[in-house]
């Protein structure tokens, strides 16, 4: 599905709006259960073994009772949102599509994937599904031409978020910078953090695209991590390894204790008798309860 020029100027000049109703993981006071993804490596290796003790959650400053955490139970869904402007084409985009392939293989039964697709406009080439031969197949149809609409792109994959338990992921692939979007860069960054959603950046390392922040600021702002290439041989190791990295991630809960006030809460992640580099979101919005 191609997205229209028309709609995109709606979504720029109406910050607002949302381009899907997807439901936002805004948590209400006095009902509210906090679900946090989180990262622990050692020498960029998951770190396994840990429970609830060992990590030390703090919401606005106030420290937290985490009740649960979980290692890789949840299914997944992933929307990949690749690139395929005109420097995407050639060895590069067979390449790519290999890379969406094996990540596509490496699913286990009932997790669901997606896929948007970028360059002068943004495409829903398949919505999220169980059906991996759907993706496979219109993954394999994709061309590279014209400019690059990054930030666009980012924020529809944000509105086609399934609320449905699972754990999701964005990945999205990169190899120039945004020269087509209407959004900026706050606004989809703010979109982000809102929804909650882990977000993998994988580029392929130039000079061009190391001069803009965007990419390292999406993933810092969802709790995410940025996989930079050297040359795009790498692109299938990478979405490999940020896939597993998501299965390698604790799922912890929490109900926030001592904390009020809606808007932005601020969360800080340490570990307690356990050594490892430690990856969270930082925050999460909390709704006023309905009157």
């Amino acid at each position: 599905m191609k997205i229209p020029l028309s709609l995109i100027v709606l979504i720029a000049a109406l910050p607002a709006l949302e381009i899907q109703q997807a439901p936002r993981p805004l948590f209400r006071s006095g009902i509210e259960i906090v679900r946090l993804d989180v990262s622990v490596t050692r020498n960029g290796v998951p770190v396994r073994g840990l429970t609830a003790r060992n990590f030390v959650v703090t919401d606005n400053g106030v420290p937290q009772e985490v009740d649960t955490a979980a290692l890789d139970q949840l299914p997944l869904n992933v929307q990949l949102v690749l690139d395929t402007s005109g420097s995407v084409s050639g060895l590069r985009l067979n390449r790519l599509i290999a890379a969406g392939d094996g990540l596509l293989s490496s699913l286990r039964p009932g997790e669901r994937a997606g896929l948007v697709t970028f360059s002068d406009d943004v495409r829903v080439r398949v919505g999220t599904t169980t059906d991996l031969v759907a993706v496979r197949r219109a993954l394999g149809g994709i061309v590279g031409s014209g400019q690059t609409a990054l930030r666009d792109a980012v924020q529809l994959a944000i509105g086609l978020r399934l609320d449905d338990g699972a754990r999701p992921l964005m990945l999205v692939f990169t190899d120039g910078v945004d020269n087509a979007s209407w959004l900026a860069d706050e606004r989809v960054l703010e979109s982000a953090r809102e929804a909650g959603i882990v977000t993998h950046m994988v580029r392929v390392s130039s000079r061009e695209i190391s001069q803009s922040r965007f990419v390292e600021q999406l993933a810092e702002a969802t709790g995410g991590r940025t996989w930079s290439a050297s040359s795009d041989r790498e692109l299938a190791q990478l979405f490999t390894k940020a896939l597993d990295e998501m299965r390698g991630r604790y799922l912890l809960t929490f109900t926030p204790r001592g904390v009020t006030g809606d808007g932005w809460h601020e969360l800080k992640v340490k570990l307690r008798d356990a050594r490892g580099d430690v990856v969270a979101r930082p925050g999460y919005f909390r709704a006023a309860s309905p009157q």
